[in-house]
């Protein structure tokens, strides 16, 4: 008996660090289907429902990828309509399941989704209100100039210097000429993600590394520069290519930049 009540003293004491532990765990955007994310930032807009409590429930029931859906979330976020505190969650969660270990994992999941909403939260399209453009997730495709390689980013066509913003208010870390990307721009935010802006006709000002730029500030005009020597231009359409990192230089890790991007129009 005492062997037993020890043994169960240890099981109990390593299931609570396993808790303390994952209690750290910070979600990162690659981690997530980006068909996934675009689900739960268009049920935010068309629902009213913050997107993290609908992810948040996923993740708490462990749902299988495939499992995950419009109607499924939509169907959750009927329960949650009106919600603007996580401290009404237990209360709004009870018609759909009302077991307080479920609850309890749910708020643990929220809190796991911080760094994301970091990311889709206060940030801008980075085109000109009024311009006319297109795009698609081409997040991934397979690229030739300089090596096999994929694309790092989304390309949103658009007409020769139309103008290009600052998603987010951040530093300056890259300015200058790259062989890929032209006259490009890279700019760390608040969140700690690297904004990349590629392919650029030139510059707005004479920018600097270290500069300090605004959410929805103009940094740069729409071009075709790239795939070449500096000053090359013609090798494609005009566009702007834009991606988004975790990491820093020579340790960046893309990410796929296309439901937030879809998340920041209109």
């Amino acid at each position: 008996l005492y062997i037993l009540t020890a043994l169960l003293a240890i099981i109990a004491l390593i299931l609570l660090l396993l808790n303390l532990f994952q209690s750290d765990v910070e979600y990162k955007a690659d981690q997530f289907e980006s068909e996934h994310l675009s689900i739960y930032f268009e049920l935010e807009k068309e629902a009213g429902v913050p997107w993290y409590y609908l992810a948040a429930v996923d993740l708490a029931e462990r749902v299988e990828p495939e499992e995950i859906s419009k109607e499924r979330s939509g169907a959750i976020a009927l329960h949650l309509t009106g919600i603007e505190d996580i401290v009404q969650l237990p209360s709004m969660l009870a018609t759909y399941n009302d077991d307080k270990a479920f609850i309890r994992r749910v708020k643990k999941e929220i809190k796991a989704l911080a760094g994301l909403h970091a990311i889709y939260d206060d940030k801008v399209f980075p085109l000109a209100a009024n311009a006319e453009y297109s795009y698609e997730d081409g997040y991934g495709d397979a690229r030739t100039y300089g090596g096999e390689r994929s694309h790092e980013g989304v390309d949103l066509m658009t007409e020769m210097d139309v103008p290009i913003l600052s998603v987010c208010d951040g530093v300056i870390e890259k300015v200058g000429w790259n062989d890929l990307g032209g006259y490009r721009l890279g700019i760390r935010g608040k969140d700690q993600v690297y904004y990349y802006y590629a392919h650029m006709s030139r510059y707005e000002g004479r920018p600097e590394e270290g500069d300090n730029v605004k959410k929805g500030q103009i940094i740069g005009y729409v071009g075709d520069t790239g795939y070449g020597p500096e000053g090359t231009t013609g090798q494609f359409l005009p566009h702007l290519h834009f991606g988004m990192y975790y990491g820093k230089h020579k340790k960046l890790t893309p990410f796929n930049p296309y439901p937030f991007l879809k998340a920041w129009e209109n």
